[in-house]
């Protein structure tokens, strides 16, 4: 496993600072049940609550779909076997009228998660069921794409459908003619997630597996919102092997391009970064930048899709800044001084798709605390 810094190389330092991640957030949670909108599968009918509508399409004899409201908006079914009263599927659906609502798996997104970023982000296509087609045309003209994975031990399955609008086929015929299917993974959105019971989906979709290329089961997030509408992240994700990178890129490096102002500042120094190849959560480069004596600032850059994130610290341009990080994780410590407070702070961070989210956050003492790199002060 290969530690960067900006100062040093410390296998040794990636160990304390798991160390005190322990200390301060406490035992690692078990892994949480595979929720959606507060429902899981295996769950009673009873937990559905009341102010259901019964679907006049049930899936197959013996079970029962009812589809009720949310807190979110999203749209909720849930199926549930007659005789034992437990849920075997859950299914949320976008709502039309929420843009950006959560797709109820990580940081998915209803109608901007494309379907490119899912098979990315799990490192295959997934998987099928014998009598399911995995694309099929959509009433309005389009195309609905569905892509399964098998949640790490469990007997669960989550099937994300992404549409490709009608408008955006269109486009896609005119710009590739008859190699426009080749392109759809990149303007199919999210449309719907399901969670399932395997035995329950092989009764109605068929026994017969197949498998991707490269593929293997996939470990279920969470979706959290905060009270404030942002996201949370427990602590007990912040090692790397609890922030692991799903897969390494190791395409084409592509041209960088800016959506923040002060990066096209530097823009030969994050193109001869980036140029370098990823050394960060298996895409990224990171390129921290000099602005004068003992202040710096930081770009993390996507050789995959060239877009280019500051890194965050809290101060406009840190003192003393010093960065760990490395390729198989987005776990990635900042350390700098703060200028008003004299006071010198470390913050711990992961990158997920592309947002930062912070996990915790460390002040270390007075302002010549960091003199001293990260290793050493999680030494001390």
């Amino acid at each position: 496993m290969i530690l960067n810094t900006c100062r040093s190389t410390s296998v040794g330092a990636t160990i304390l600072a798991l160390s005190l991640l322990a200390i301060v957030g406490g035992e690692p949670s078990r892994a949480r049940a595979q929720t959606i909108a507060g429902h899981t599968v295996g769950e009673d009918r009873s937990a559905l609550g009341s102010g259901q509508r019964v679907s006049l399409n049930t899936p197959m004899d013996g079970h029962t779909t009812v589809e009720l409201s949310t807190p979110g908006g999203v749209k909720l079914a849930a199926t549930y076997q007659d005789a034992s009263q437990k849920v075997v599927q859950i299914e949320v659906a976008r709502p039309r009228t929420v843009p950006g609502a959560s797709g109820q798996f990580g940081n998915f997104k209803f109608g901007q998660t494309s379907l490119s970023d899912i098979r990315y982000r799990f490192g295959s296509k997934g998987l099928l069921f014998g009598n399911v087609l995995p694309a099929a045309a959509t009433a309005d003209g389009g195309v609905a794409i569905v892509s399964s994975y098998e949640i790490s031990g469990t007997n669960i399955v989550v099937s994300f459908t992404s549409k490709v609008s009608p408008a955006s086929l269109t486009d896609l015929k005119q710009r590739f003619g008859d190699d426009m299917y080749s392109h759809v993974e990149t303007v199919a959105t999210l449309e719907s997630t399901v969670i399932a019971d395997a035995d329950y989906l092989k009764l109605t979709r068929g026994d017969d597996l197949v498998y991707d290329v490269g593929y293997t089961p996939v470990a279920w997030e969470n979706a959290i919102a905060a009270a404030n509408g942002g996201r949370q992240i427990s602590l007990a994700r912040v090692s790397p092997s609890q922030l692991p990178v799903h897969r390494m890129y190791n395409g084409p490096i592509n041209a960088p391009y800016f959506t923040d102002a002060s990066a096209r500042n530097f823009q030969t120094r994050i193109s001869e970064g980036m140029a370098a190849g990823p050394t960060f959560a298996g895409e990224y480069a990171v390129i921290p930048v000099g602005c004068g004596t003992g202040c710096s600032i930081a770009f993390a850059a996507s050789v995959r899709t060239g877009e280019v994130t500051r890194i965050p610290v809290d101060d406009e341009a840190a003192l003393y800044l010093d960065l760990q990080y490395q390729i198989d994780s987005r776990l990635l410590i900042t350390q700098s001084a703060r200028g008003e407070a004299r006071t010198c702070h470390m913050q711990f961070l992961t990158l997920d798709d592309g947002e930062w989210v912070s996990l915790l956050e460390h002040e270390i003492g007075p302002t010549e605390s960091c003199y001293n790199s990260i290793a050493q002060n999680l030494q001390n």
